[in-house]
């Protein structure tokens, strides 16, 4: 298990695929999730962070991108920081993002 893959474990989320793919539910129609891809004329791998809602029956109602095509180094502070203004407006249980979000 990477790094990446560890802090993203550390903020709830469910690694799909190492480094590529992290998924947080946030409620029984919402869904966080983080996508890492290689994009041409980088070296590292650039991350979408966005949240969908889904009806009860699978289908995507919305889609909110938040960040898109960013290095981990600004996707995770970013993600970890909306993580505990969900914590704040009592939206999720409170976790270890206070931590992750100061780090950097």
């Amino acid at each position: 298990m990477t790094a990446i893959d560890s802090e993203f474990k550390r903020l709830g989320f469910n690694v799909g695929i190492s480094l590529k793919v992290f998924v947080r539910s946030i409620s029984k129609d919402c869904i966080l999730v983080v996508e890492g891809s290689r994009l041409k004329g980088f070296s590292e791998y650039r991350y979408t962070f966005y949240k969908t809602k889904h009806l009860p029956d699978g289908r995507m109602t919305s889609l909110k991108v938040y960040m898109e095509n960013e290095s981990i180094r600004r996707v995770l502070p970013y993600v970890a920081s909306f993580l505990s203004f969900l914590e704040r407006i009592k939206q999720i249980k409170k976790k270890e993002c206070e931590k992750v979000a100061s780090k950097e």
